[in-house]
C-alpha cells in the first residue's frame, strides 16, 4: 500500500496557497506532535498545525510555515 503525505496551507477565505508532499520516512518524526486517537497512520483526514507544534512541523519538514496561512497535514492511500 502506498500512501500519498502533505502539507497543506490555507488563507484568506479557505483558499489554498500551499501544498506539499513530504516523504514517509518523516511520518514518524511528525505523529507524536498531534492528537491522532485511533488513527494512528494519520488516515482520517486533516490534522492542524498549532502554534502549539508549528516550529516542530517546520523544522522536521525543512520548511517555512508562514504565520497568516493556516496549515494541515493530510495522508491518503494511493496507487
Amino acid at each position: 500500500m502506498a500512501v500519498t503525505r502533505m502539507i497543506v496551507g490555507f488563507g484568506a477565505d479557505d483558499e489554498l496557497v500551499f501544498s506539499q508532499d513530504y516523504p514517509e520516512e518523516k511520518f514518524l518524526d511528525l505523529r507524536p506532535w498531534f492528537d491522532y486517537g485511533d488513527d494512528e497512520l494519520m488516515y482520517g483526514g486533516s490534522y492542524e498545525i498549532t502554534e502549539a507544534n508549528r516550529s516542530r512541523v517546520a523544522a522536521i519538514l525543512g520548511i517555512e510555515l508562514k504565520p497568516d496561512v493556516f496549515y494541515y497535514l493530510e495522508a491518503w492511500e494511493s496507487d
